[in-house]
């Protein structure tokens, strides 16, 4: 690489790290004001967030300056769309991985209180399990009848669980994409591996082309196996935070009983 072209891919994977960092500070952002609602404070999530998005851009800009100046030149805009899904596949798992330790912290948070059995003589990190107890308490001392405080009490406790509820829902929805991004690169593979099919004429040209479409499933293997590597632990991480989540609302509701 000549000496313009190391400053370009300094310059360009800066500012694909500036970009990747304000994306995902902005998301935090907006659920810092979601969570403002319920009184819950940010804590370290921007911070997380730049971390966390810087990273991603970093990658994704080292992916197209390697790419563009280091890998074999790609044969037409197809082989471009195939080498895009590594972008795609990194700019998704850094927006779930966010979402994922936002909702630990949060859920994190809950269990500490939960567990703290002074929590009620000292000063408490804001969280929704106090509100539970403000909430329950005033409901308590409405003086409803048992069946209408069951009632009530239901709906608050699926107001507060659906704070970081609906986050996980959304995100194991969100999450199941991830996977088609390296898919995307395996049809471009394959595409790929099919027009080199209709370049071999002659007996004497099918080795040549049966290593040019070698580079073709290298891409569709390399970006399925991507993406899955990324879409496995989320999965995981995702599952156990929905145990956690539902542990929590099982101990809400027993509040109740006690």
């Amino acid at each position: 690489m000549t000496l313009l072209e190391i400053i370009v891919s300094v310059v360009l994977s800066g500012s694909c790290a500036v970009v990747g960092a304000m994306s995902l500070m902005q998301r935090a952002e907006t659920l810092g004001k979601e969570d403002g609602h319920y009184g819950l404070v940010r804590g370290q999530a921007t911070i997380i967030a730049a971390i966390i998005g810087g990273l991603a851009g970093l990658g994704i800009g080292v992916l197209f300056i390697y790419f563009y100046f280091q890998a074999p030149q790609a044969k037409g805009w197809i082989e471009w769309v195939g080498r895009g899904s590594y972008a795609l596949i990194v700019a998704g798992f850094s927006g779930h991985l966010f979402g994922l330790i936002h909702i630990w912290m949060r859920l994190n948070d809950e269990q500490e209180d939960l567990q703290d059995a002074s929590g009620e003589s000292r000063p408490q990190k804001p969280t929704l399990t106090v509100r539970r107890r403000r909430e329950l308490k005033a409901l308590v001392d409405a003086g409803y009848g048992s069946i209408e405080l069951r009632s009530r009490d239901d709906e608050v406790v699926e107001e507060l669980i659906g704070v970081v509820g609906d986050r996980l829902i959304a995100g194991q929805r969100a999450l199941s994409r991830l996977p088609f991004y390296g898919y995307l690169g395996t049809v471009c593979g394959i595409l790929l591996m099919a027009d080199e099919l209709t370049n071999l004429s002659e007996a004497t040209e099918s080795f040549k082309v049966l290593r040019d479409m070698a580079g073709g499933l290298v891409l569709a293997f390399q970006t399925t196996l991507a993406a899955l590597l990324a879409y496995l632990p989320l999965r995981k991480g995702f599952d156990a935070m929905m145990s956690k989540a539902a542990q929590i609302e099982r101990v809400w509701v027993n509040m109740r009983e006690e």
